[in-house]
């Protein structure tokens, strides 16, 4: 059986959509893909990366906080009614890139989910390799979980990033717990979008070649070169260094973004597979025919994903829901059904496959039989029926009721006629509550005490 939180690819996206995207591609494969370990090549990618046509609806505002080198700028976008802070990370394999990249989609991502999005501007390489990058990350971290409900409104965060930001949001995290740091429990989510989680090089990434998508092998290899100088594959793999080959314990509930034609793909499948060994809550989207960083890109399928990013967001910001008390429900079934005579609602309070077990009236199973022997009593056996609860008793998904009843006899009971009398007995009713609806019920009434008020067949009754 499919997974649906752990897709390995994508199979819901319109064949037109894919199609538009194959165009994307096209145009793609003529990005240049300058050495970056030279200064030239260095400076045409930071340049590259530095455009981002259209003006967001939100005004971003900017802050400064204390680093461990020197101040860090902090790039925020605050949609009218915040609900949570999305502390998210720019690209740019950690030698370029900047807060202004990701603004359309910072702009979208605060207006669609109402999280107020910071966005860090960190030290790039090779003046700042990536452990240093990560000491900066994690001071923004932990100043946000510190000061956030104070100075933005809302104490609930998530963390995220795309490409190398997704990568340093992940290493943020991991820093954070490795530290015993109390900043790390308060981020309740992560939103990972293709990113590099091991860093000796995944099977996809090592497969790259210099016509793969926008990330090419000699991008792959240069950009570590220099956020990660003297390095041997074997030490970038630590780690602390490489997300994927850690300990994920405690690890928030993660949404993983790539596309399959990205060569950091295998890193968001591992990445999501020890999650998920380890226990953790873990969504992996792969999107057929999307290059790396197709979500910054306005792809057609890059706002696809988004979307469903957005989606995912919303539901983890929705309030837990919990399922109302077992007693409530029961109580509500006697206001609403017994006495109220709504029995519309019973679909809201009882199981399909429900069991009813009401002694010589025999068993019933299924909603629309029990809802029917429902209409035969309160709608015409009696009318005004209604029943008063003396005692409750909870013990887990079991309640108990000691109730009297009472009805005008207005119809044919138990082979009586109608009597038009008013009469009123005992009884005890079992009912096992599941998922905030009852499964099953065991019900006895004082039928003896009953048929004597209708006085019916006087003479063998005594």
């Amino acid at each position: 059986m499919t997974d649906p939180t752990f897709d390995l690819r994508r199979q819901d996206v319109d064949p037109a959509l894919l199609e538009a995207q194959r165009e994307v591609n096209a145009v793609l494969a003529k990005m240049p893909h300058p050495d970056v370990r030279t200064p030239e090549g260095l400076a045409a990618l930071r340049a590259g990366t530095a455009h981002n046509p259209g003006v967001p609806d939100l005004s971003p505002t900017e802050r400064h906080v204390e680093g461990p080198a020197g101040p860090l700028r902090l790039r925020v976008f605050t949609p009218p009614e915040p609900r949570a802070l999305l502390y998210r990370i720019h690209g740019g394999g950690w030698a370029a890139g900047a807060p202004e990249d990701d603004d359309l989609v910072n702009d979208r991502l605060a207006r669609a989910t109402g999280a107020i999005v910071v966005s860090p501007e960190y030290r790039l390489a090779p003046e700042a390799t990536v452990p240093e990058q990560i000491e900066e990350t994690v001071a923004v971290a932990r100043r946000l979980a510190r000061h956030a409900a104070a100075e933005f409104g809302t104490g609930r965060l998530l963390i995220g990033g795309i490409s190398a930001g997704a990568h340093l949001a992940a290493a943020t995290l991991l820093a954070l717990r490795d530290a015993g740091d109390p900043a790390f429990g308060a981020f309740g989510g992560a939103n990972l979008d293709c990113g590099i989680y091991d860093l000796g090089l995944s099977p996809s990434a090592a497969a790259a070649t210099e016509d793969s998508l926008v990330l090419t092998r000699s991008w792959i290899d240069g950009l570590p070169d220099l956020a990660l100088p003297r390095h041997t594959p074997e030490q970038r793999r630590a780690p602390q260094l490489s997300p994927a080959l850690a300990d994920l314990a405690g690890f928030p509930p993660t949404l993983l973004t790539v596309g399959d034609l990205d060569p950091l793909r295998d890193d968001a499948i591992l990445l999501a597979s020890r999650l998920r060994l380890a226990g953790r809550d873990a969504r992996l989207e792969i999107w057929p025919k999307a290059p790396h960083a197709f979500t910054n890109m306005a792809t057609p399928l890059g706002d696809l994903a988004l979307d469903s990013a957005i989606a995912w967001i919303n539901d983890l910001l929705e309030p837990p829901r919990t399922a109302p008390d077992p007693a409530a429900v029961v109580h509500r079934f006697v206001t609403e059904v017994v006495n109220g005579g709504d029995l519309d609602v019973v679909d809201e309070l009882w199981h399909d496959d429900l069991a009813w077990h009401a002694g010589s009236a025999g068993d019933l199973h299924g909603l629309e039989a029990y809802k029917a022997s429902l209409r035969a009593a309160i709608g015409d056996a009696f009318t005004g029926m209604h029943l008063t609860v003396h005692d409750t008793l909870v013990d887990g998904d079991t309640v108990v009721l000691r109730f009297t009843n009472s009805g005008t006899h207005t119809g044919p009971f138990l082979g009586v006629a109608a009597t038009g009398r008013h009469a009123s007995w005992f009884g005890i009713g079992i009912y096992t509550v599941r998922a905030g609806k009852i499964a099953e019920a065991w019900f006895g009434e004082d039928m003896l005490g009953l048929l004597r008020q209708l006085r019916a067949n006087e003479h063998s009754l005594g």
